[in-house]
């Protein structure tokens, strides 16, 4: 699925009781996806008639409403207790990774029946994070027939392609559309900054603009959740936009061009490796202008 209907006609297969076991939410933001989980867990575990699906004043429906994603002190969206017990949510338990022993806690009410609904429901917050032992007991899950009551697993991630092949290919791909650009006036501003700072360097050839440039970007966005690409993308883009400006010498474009595609190809195993973001931008940003 890729149009924008795909949650509409997602939402009519779970009221029908026909919606596949495994689905993949991918696309849009972190709220988005995880709203669409709280949409489909209320439909799949409402207690009226199919029709009225999901009717957000039953039990069932209050209970995971009042699981919603809401955001933590350091920005980060996760889901807040209380938690219906047959609503499960698997958030990341480490840096880079939902580790496999935090998957199988969770996973493991997937062995007994319904505590209160008529089925379950367990979404993976973060699934591009999990660990290859992680993932391996989800797949056995995925493979494994049910109980008898319905049991639902959604994976939430930026993109499909972000999960291994075989949980791809076990699972219905839900897109929800492309993730929100940066407002225009945040990404002219970090843009004119970083081409200021970059005539800086060709008039003076000091290394202290090219760390300011590199400040600048840092200073752009949240850069603390090294498996968030947002930040990533605006600095590119600012880098982009940069490399246009009428104030920014011929000679300057295309190595800006050049690194604002290093900061998509190259900086992902980099932060990943929990180096930090503004030592990642010097680094390459010396490379490409100062090397």
């Amino acid at each position: 699925m890729s149009d924008g209907g795909a949650l509409v006609r997602a939402r009519d297969l779970a009221r029908a009781g026909r919606l596949y076991p495994g689905l993949i939410l991918h696309g849009s933001d972190d709220e988005a996806r995880r709203d669409a989980a709280t949409l489909l867990g209320r439909t799949l575990l409402c207690e009226r008639p199919p029709a009225e699906r999901p009717c957000a004043v039953c039990r069932q429906c209050r209970r995971i409403d009042a699981a919603r994603p809401e955001v933590d002190e350091r920005g980060k969206i996760v889901w807040e207790p209380p938690y219906h017990p047959d609503f499960v949510v698997i958030e990341r338990d480490l840096k880079t990774a939902t580790s496999a022993e935090r998957t199988r806690d969770a996973l493991r009410a997937a062995h007994s029946s319904p505590f209160e609904a008529r089925g379950q429901v367990f979404v993976v917050g973060e699934a591009d994070s999990l660990s290859g032992e992680a993932g391996d007991a989800l797949l056995k899950l995925l493979e494994e027939p049910g109980l008898g009551a319905p049991r639902h697993f959604l994976l939430l991630a930026p993109s499909r392609l972000d999960l291994t092949a075989t949980l791809r290919s076990r699972s219905l791909a839900i897109y929800l559309g492309p993730a929100a650009a940066p407002s225009e006036a945040a990404l002219a501003e970090l843009a004119a900054g970083v081409a200021e700072a970059m005539t800086r360097w060709r008039a003076t050839g000091s290394g202290l603009h090219l760390l300011d440039a590199a400040g600048r970007l840092a200073r752009a966005g949240d850069f603390d959740d090294p498996r968030d690409e947002a930040p990533w993308i605006l600095a590119a883009a600012a880098l982009r936009r940069a490399a246009l400006d009428a104030g920014v010498e011929r000679a300057l474009r295309r190595p800006l061009l050049e690194l604002a595609e290093d900061l998509l190809g190259e900086a992902p195993p980099l932060r990943l490796r929990g180096i930090p973001a503004e030592r990642i931008l010097e680094g390459l940003l010396s490379r490409r202008l100062a090397g």
